[in-house]
């Protein structure tokens, strides 16, 4: 196999992979970006496409594995957020702190970092994509710029739930959304077409960072991405210093090797795991990072489910703005996926724990009015446990390219049981004063994973409890870095896609400084073990 170099391999190309890419790229460093999946087409959706992707073993209640987990958020260019909903919160600080609100049997939850570490990289990514918000609506929203754009408007469906919201004395705002709701960084604006979850955007009106891939202001040659390429393992070059990837050319299928200066995990929280697991070698014979076996646990999904019933269609009115304040609200059909939410319930002494969760309109793909009735829907979502045994493990059957197939083992704790109970009346409470009459609850089968990946390469200054140090390098290792979410200690109560990013892009600051100090060096006082790439 003939090798090839690069200063830096990054694995996987979605929300962190295609920013940290980007950034260190942008420095001047030969960067390999590997991506499986393929790049996914204008309105093609999730159901469309999910059955080419590998499913990971889950134990059945009798014991027997079966195919049912969900590993990937999507394996595609741009990842997951090829198909995601925009939905672009900020961690609030009891998420970066949630010791207080934790079962005493969970894993420490707390973030090696604050807020504060954080922030800079939000509002820089917030410039860079364009998040549409309504800046102090949301009463836990952390500190922050001036939005970028305007707030969407309510759609129908969001003028109602609002509207019951506040006859509760709950506190509605506009979701902030990673979707334009006016032209901005050279896309057009929402056409409001369909609620955008699991569907590519068909005008590119919604965010997604693979873009940044194609950057024609990067440096000749500074970035390659490979399409259809599966990363097999890293290879050390000693004890404590990855020298090489392999990986796979799907296309081709043919194994390469290529040597690299330092290596950056972005294949999402199940996925980079497995990779450090399938890594295991002489010096590392449980996996790579895992001297004390915790590559792979704390593994969390969220807990979260859906609340859903009909209620009479209001009268034509005109299209108005959004305005939180006077309760205006637009009756447009289609529109975002979500377009108000809730927080009142988030920090709740009634809630289990003191530690609730969100409430956001959830709306369906069919909004049309059936017999004088729409459809309303509430997505309820809070953090789960972080817990030592639920975790994501190699089974002994192999599976495509004669890889060992994933295990994803996940038990809901019983305090986040009664928190999802808390959270499910609470919702069905707001669409009973709506009007609904026929309330239903709607499984979201988080407990298989798919959307919302944490943890796995936990970041914290004990390697006895996680995988990573606060800049995301793996504790055992020099030149291994994890930018995914499976950097989370602690998952966090509001859709992680935002904070992957900034995160990301915090660790790939100081990655492309640190690699670009150390070629400066002279030759005599560089490590021997540290290739440069030619």
């Amino acid at each position: 196999m003939k090798a090839e170099s690069f200063d830096v391999c990054v694995v996987g190309s979605g929300a962190s992979g295609s920013v940290a890419a980007q950034e260190i790229a942008s420095s001047g460093l030969r960067v390999l970006v590997l991506e499986e999946g393929r790049k996914l087409n204008p309105g093609e959706s999730l159901p469309t496409v999910q059955s080419a992707w590998e499913n990971a073993l889950v134990p059945t209640p009798g014991g027997a594995l079966r195919p049912f987990g969900r590993p990937w958020s999507a394996s595609a260019l741009g990842g997951g957020m090829a198909l995601y909903a925009g939905i672009s919160f900020r961690l609030r600080g009891v998420d970066l702190d949630a010791r207080a609100h934790v079962a005493p049997d969970a894993l420490d939850p707390a973030w090696p970092i604050g807020y504060a570490d954080l922030r800079p990289f939000y509002d820089r990514i917030e410039r860079c994509i364009g998040v549409a918000r309504e800046p102090g609506a949301d009463p836990l929203e952390p500190p922050g710029p001036p939005a970028v754009m305007p707030a969407h408007p309510y759609s129908t469906q969001g003028g109602l739930i609002a509207a019951a919201g506040r006859r509760i004395g709950l506190r509605p705002f506009p979701t902030p959304l990673a979707i334009n709701s006016e032209p901005y960084a050279g896309r057009p604006a929402c056409v409001r077409c369909g609620p955008c979850n699991e569907y590519v955007c068909p005008t590119g009106a919604r965010a997604n960072t693979s873009s940044l891939l194609f950057d024609a202001g990067l440096p000749a040659g500074a970035l390659t991405v490979a399409h259809g390429a599966k990363a097999l393992r890293i290879i050390l070059s000693n004890r404590h210093h990855a020298g090489s990837v392999e990986w796979l050319d799907l296309r081709t299928r043919t194994r390469r090797v290529t040597r690299v200066r330092s290596v950056v995990l972005a294949a999402n929280a199940v996925q980079s795991a497995a990779l450090l697991l399938r890594s295991a070698q002489r010096g590392a014979e449980n996996g790579l990072g895992n001297s004390t076996d915790m590559v792979g646990r704390g593994l969390s999904f969220k807990i979260s489910g859906y609340a859903a019933g009909t209620v009479d269609a209001p009268g034509p009115r005109p299209v108005v703005s959004a305005d939180p304040a006077a309760g205006a609200y637009a009756h447009v059909p289609g529109g975002p996926f979500s377009t108000v939410a809730f927080s009142d319930h988030y920090l709740d002494p009634d809630a289990p724990s003191g530690l609730g969760g969100l409430l956001y309109e959830a709306s369906d793909d069919e909004r049309v009015v059936k017999d004088g009735r729409i459809r309303l829907r509430v997505h309820f979502l809070a953090a789960d446990q972080p817990m030592r045994d639920n975790s994501v493990r190699l089974a002994r059957e192999r599976g495509p390219f004669n890889l060992p197939r994933l295990v994803i083992h996940y038990v809901t704790h019983p305090l986040d049981k009664r928190r999802l109970g808390y959270l499910s009346r609470r919702a069905s409470e707001l669409l009973a004063k709506a009007g609904a009459d026929d309330i239903r609850y709607e499984d979201s089968n988080y407990q298989l994973g798919s959307r919302h990946l944490h943890g796995g390469c936990r970041a914290g200054t004990d390697p006895a409890q996680s995988v990573v140090d606060p800049w995301g390098r793996v504790h055992d290792l020099d030149n291994v870095y994890v930018v995914d979410g499976g950097f989370f200690p602690y998952s966090g109560g509001v859709n992680p896609t935002f904070t992957i990013q900034a995160n990301a892009l915090r660790i790939a600051q100081k990655i492309a400084l640190d690699l670009r100090s150390a070629a400066s060096l002279p030759a005599a006082h560089r490590r021997p073990d540290l290739p440069v790439a030619d």
